[in-house]
């Protein structure tokens, strides 16, 4: 599973069926983990650094998985991109389509709903919550008792960290350990140096995108 359909799995409340975060979260934390799996896998790398960071693609063969190989056809013929760019040409609007990748797979199903009794919006409701639950444990046990991430919860992290999110994932009176435990494991030995690398790439420009959207969405309500 890739690291976008594990990240809307452990920000999907199983209660209410809703997504934790908003939609100025959206598009970067999605974006920045398919550019952490493109780079993993491969397919992507960056060059330089700080300002000077761009995404290049460094091979392109065929991604299995569909949902990243959605996101790396477009940017696949881009050229060089700055990380802000390439998650955001990635992550557009692609909250859609990793839903329904984890509906496709049975993981969840979609469930009607209305707000305010009127306008009809959509719930997911879990199919089988059992691998949500297990990254849930893993990643709560490296933010809270000191275990080390690993190459599927070190992503997740990152984004977590990244989009100030690690307040979904534990109860109030931890958030301020796990928050600082956070941005230790996101640059962690879990990581190869090119992930390592493609993490702090994506953590800055996600913060980018993120204060840019949030400022957009005050200035227009």
């Amino acid at each position: 599973m890739s690291t976008a359909e594990d990240f809307l799995l452990i920000a999907t409340d199983p209660e209410s069926g809703k997504t934790m975060f908003g939609a100025p979260q959206s598009d970067p934390v999605l974006g920045g983990a398919f550019l952490l799996d493109l780079v993993a896998t491969g397919r992507l790398t960056l060059e330089g650094k700080d300002r000077k960071a761009r995404v290049v693609v460094a091979d392109r063969a065929p991604v299995d998985n569909p949902v990243v190989a959605l996101a790396f056809a477009r940017v696949v013929n881009k050229g060089r991109l700055t990380p802000q760019k390439s998650i955001s040409t990635m992550g557009k609007q692609s909250k859609k389509v990793v839903y329904d990748a984890l509906l496709a797979s049975g993981t969840l199903r979609r469930r009607p709903a209305k707000a305010l009794g009127i306008f009809p919006l959509t719930r997911y409701d879990f199919v089988d919550a059992s691998r949500r639950d297990d990254l849930l444990a893993r990643i709560r046990a490296s933010l809270l008792y000191d275990q080390p991430a690993d190459a599927e919860t070190g992503p997740l992290i990152g984004l977590l960290s990244a989009a100030d999110l690690t307040k979904i994932i534990v109860d109030k009176p931890d958030r301020k350990r796990a928050k600082a435990r956070a941005k230790v494991l996101a640059d962690g030995d879990w990581a190869t140096e090119a992930v390592r690398k493609a993490v702090k790439a994506a953590q800055a420009a996600m913060s980018g995108v993120i204060a840019a959207s949030t400022a957009a969405s005050i200035a227009s309500s």
